[in-house]
């Protein structure tokens, strides 16, 4: 399944199901079938995005553990920095434009 992620302040995001659940468990939101980043929660969640991507970077990794877990769920092994960095995106625009990002509406 894909997971699309909505905002008026960008274009729509769409991703694996196990794509969303890793990057939503890492800016520490609950993967569910709806959800909602707020504007004010955009800017924090795009820093421990980067901030999660840049430790798996600096480690020398191509992968972190999370995903293996993806990789188990059948979802490709692009590296975090990599996979997240159109959802980073988002959630500046989000933030700068005081919009909130949704998923399952």
């Amino acid at each position: 399944m894909a997971v699309t992620f909505t905002t008026k302040a960008s274009g729509d995001v769409t991703m694996l199901d196990a794509n969303a659940k890793q990057i939503l468990d890492v800016i520490g939101k609950d993967f569910s079938s709806r959800g909602v980043i707020t504007a004010g929660e955009a800017a924090a969640a795009a820093a421990k995005l980067r901030a999660a991507g840049s430790a798996v970077k600096s480690q020398g990794k191509t992968a972190d553990e999370d995903d293996k877990d993806a990789e188990a769920a059948g979802a490709d092994t692009v590296p975090l920095h990599v996979r997240s960095a159109p959802f980073i995106e988002m959630l500046e625009k989000a933030a700068k434009q005081n919009k909130d990002i949704l998923w399952g509406v």
